[in-house]
């Protein structure tokens, strides 16, 4: 490594100088570029930062310690595009010339680089994907586009050159991984270069615009390099990512480009002809700015990267990784169609009002939004990116989740008095405070004589002491909420892809819980998402009709909410099921009187929804998880074992099924510790010495069960009155009209899983399902302080 790490610097001061150099002849011979038209740069600027790139990096290579010989026609190929595109430039030149030469350039890769596209990944069904004589036809219009791709994104300052080294990061990254050391090294120094060029590009503290621009010589070149890269990395052999992997890190450009071009075509205009519909644009009219835009596009391109990379090395099946991208091409569809919409929304997440907080009533649906925050500044953005943390790692990596949850509790702590002011006014802060500090000198208080259960924590964190602070800075971001309600579900997916055994899952074990993760937090996750995506579905169905947003709603609902509920029946984990089946029944038994009183497609929804859950869970049991059982004989087994524990017939009932023996046993010896202290407990949710199967548990297999008890009659009303409150506040406005009715119903269905799976088991021992838990009580909190600000009619500027 120490023999060539000098090689990076050396080829960014090459290109550095080289630009430097360049800019002054530049104007001369025509290398320049002059504002009018879609043009709104200010003053004339060179075209010759792409030209000083190519030299940097042609330069470089005679100091290159190891063999470049096979990469010749590389460097031929961008030698003919930085040509084709001075010329361009400098005079104009026509689109189909300059076509016909990307062509030509890519039958160059193909005739003397034999750089060819072979195959294009493992599929099921068909098994490994050969191209064969297609080969030859398919790398060529490959290569062609997506160096017209990389050239189209040179739209603003340091956007094409951001984009291409963050592409270059991850194509040295995998060629380290595979050890081509040689190709490392070229990828090393062109990116040095292209960090030379945005040295005079990219805006920054220094620089409030661009110096110098790329031109087409410059991203014609770079596109064709990536090209070349892409190619030699995807189809070596040993190759340790799989085809459809790379197209996740080009996916930018390329989706951007073709978004375009159909559009430019379906308008009867040539498809490269110019003008402000790329997706940076829309980014610009949102109200970034360009250094801002710049920056997002490139973390997007850098997040987008990292999920095809880490997914191929983790595993994740072609098929998964190739819908994947399909679905990203389909959101950027839906987010440049209705642009005009999507860029108000872009603009609201950008730049969130501030000032005096004030609540503006919506005439659509008669809906009261909070508008603006009662905290502004650094105080506020402390909180909002401590609430994108927590919701997009809540069940990814619920430690970082909690990093983010501590940022909101430290901008609440910053701003005491505020939140004081209004938390003090819901009954539910002090149910909440009255309950937790009860939970905890309750059990610091028998810790001397009684072993201290572990679930006595997470028993606090769910009280509303977190949830509550959390509550009031949701409650001030409303113009936030569909981004964050976005990034929670992204984040779910990447949870699964993650925690799922991708070698069991593509060998066809299906039936084993384990190979889809967890068993107990992916069940409980997934049994709390499908219930969200059956509110999100409803909330579609509910405005299908009033504008586009709807029908593309309920068709990703759809989408979604059959492969949630495979996986949930796949985990095995029962308690989900009945978790899941409590969370439909409300949701159908919702709907269904909201057919009665407003219109019957409401309750046909509801109906059709529960008989599709049934449908497609019997299915998926039958397939996965029965082991030749009907769906009949796996209800009877434990049905019979509880019939025989209460018999007193123990043995017999173990041997038929000791799941549900062990719990029934748990419970009885919880109910004889709860009649020792019916009012306060023993002060522990730890059971005593149960002997027999038992052996090992370290609680009673119910959160019910283990509160009765630890704490007695006095612990069971706090839950109950915490729980009705949050009811009640969410119940309240959708009542008020203060929130669409669909999103009252969505947290009611999670209320009732939630609350169905406490009584057969203690989901928070996982840290996802307590976090999961924690953002649920947080939504009704947050219903508790919108319905406050309410009653008050006036919010004071504090």
């Amino acid at each position: 490594m120490g023999s060539w790490s000098f090689i990076p610097l050396l080829a960014m001061v090459l290109s550095a100088i080289a630009i430097a150099v360049l800019r002054r002849p530049a104007a001369a011979v025509g290398l320049a570029d002059k504002p009018g038209g879609r043009k709104q740069h200010q003053g004339v600027v060179p075209l010759t930062g792409g030209l000083g790139v190519f030299i940097g990096f042609l330069l470089i290579q005679p100091f290159l310690p190891v063999e470049q010989g096979g990469h010749g026609p590389l460097f031929a190929g961008m030698a003919l595009l930085v040509a084709c595109g001075v010329i361009d430039d400098a005079r104009d030149m026509l689109s189909t010339v300059k076509l016909g030469v990307q062509l030509m350039a890519a039958v160059l890769m193909v005739a003397w680089g034999r750089q060819l596209v072979t195959t294009l990944g493992h599929y099921p069904l068909v098994g490994e994907v050969q191209l064969g004589w297609l080969a030859v036809p398919v790398t060529v219009v490959a290569v062609a586009g997506l160096v017209n791709a990389v050239n189209m994104m040179d739209g603003i300052d340091g956007l094409a050159g951001g984009t291409v080294l963050v592409m270059l990061t991850w194509l040295g990254v995998i060629a380290a991984l595979q050890g081509q050391v040689s190709l490392l090294v070229v990828i090393t120094s062109l990116a040095a270069a292209v960090v030379g060029f945005l040295f005079f590009n990219m805006r920054h503290p220094w620089r409030k615009q661009a110096s110098v621009f790329m031109g087409d010589a410059g991203s014609m070149a770079l596109g064709f390099a990536i090209a070349w890269f892409v190619i030699e990395l995807s189809q070596q052999e040993g190759a340790v990512l799989s085809p459809v992997a790379y197209g996740w890190v080009l996916v930018m450009p390329v989706m951007d480009t073709l978004s375009l071009m159909i559009r430019r075509i379906r308008k009867g205009r040539s498809p490269f002809s110019a003008d402000r519909d790329h997706l940076h644009h829309i980014f610009l009219r949102a109200g970034f700015s360009p250094g801002a835009a710049t920056m997002a596009l490139m973390g997007l391109t850098a997040a987008l990267g990292a999920v095809g990379v880490l997914g191929s090395l983790l595993g994740v099946p072609d098929v998964l990784l190739l819908l994947g991208l399909i679905g990203v091409g389909v959101a950027h569809y839906v987010f440049i169609r209705h642009a005009w919409r999507t860029s108000k929304a872009l603009r609201r997440l950008y730049a969130t009002p501030q000032g005096p907080g004030i609540l503006t009533r919506v005439h659509a649906d008669g809906v009261m939004l909070r508008t603006r925050p009662i905290v502004n500044g650094w105080r506020f953005n402390l909180a909002l990116g401590g609430l994108y943390l927590a919701l997009f790692t809540l069940t990814l990596n619920p430690w970082v989740s909690a990093l983010g949850a501590c940022m909101v509790l430290l901008a609440t702590l910053f701003a005491l008095p505020s939140f004081l002011r209004d938390a003090v006014r819901l009954p539910l802060f002090w149910a909440s405070l009255g309950l937790g500090g009860y939970v905890v000198a309750r059990t610091l208080g028998a810790s001397s004589v009684l072993p201290v259960s572990p679930d006595w924590v997470p028993l606090v964190l769910i009280t509303g002491v977190v949830s509550i602070p959390i509550g009031w800075w949701l409650a001030q971001v409303r113009l936030q909420w569909p981004w964050l309600f976005t990034l929670f579900l992204l984040g779910g997916v990447a949870s699964f892809v993650l925690h799922a055994d991708w070698d069991r899952l593509d060998d066809g074990v299906l039936s084993n819980p384990h190979a889809w993760g967890n068993p107990s937090q992916t069940g409980f996750v997934a049994s709390i998402g499908f219930v969200i995506l059956l509110a999100m579905l409803f909330s579609g169905v509910q405005r299908l009709g009033i504008g586009w947003r709807p029908t593309y709603q309920v068709g990703a609902a759809l989408l979604m909410c059959i492969p949630v509920l495979v996986v949930l029946v796949a985990t095995g984990y029962a308690t989900g099921w009945l978790g899941a089946m409590a969370g439909v029944l409300c949701f159908a038994g919702i709907t269904l009187m909201m057919g009665i009183y407003r219109s019957r497609q409401f309750g046909l929804v509801g109906a059709l929804t529960l008989l599709l859950t049934l449908l497609v869970g019997l299915m998926t049991w039958q397939v996965l998880v029965s082991d030749d059982r009907t769906l009949v004989e796996g209800l009877l087994e434990p049905l019979q074992a509880i019939f025989l524990t209460l018999k007193g017939e123990m043995a017999a009932a173990h041997a038929i099924h000791p799941g549900s023996t062990e719990r029934l046993m748990l419970w009885a010896q919880a109910w004889r510790e709860w009649r020792g202290n019916v009012w306060f407990g023993t002060g522990s949710m730890a059971p005593g010495d149960l002997g027999l199967w038992l052996d090992g548990y370290q609680g009673f297999h119910s959160l019910y069960a283990g509160v009765a008890a630890g704490f007695g009659l006095v612990g069971l009303l706090g839950f109950a009155v915490v729980t009705l409150l949050l009811i009640r506040a969410v119940l309240q406005v959708a009542i008020g009209k203060i929130w669409p009715s669909v999103w009252a119903i969505g947290l009611l269905n999670c209320a009732a899983a939630v609350v169905s799976m406490f009584f057969l088991a203690v989901p928070i021992r996982d840290p996802g399902s307590l976090a999961l838990v924690v953002l649920l009580v947080a939504c009704g909190a947050t219903a508790a302080f919108h319905q406050c600000w309410i009653a008050m009619r006036s919010q004071p500027e504090r």
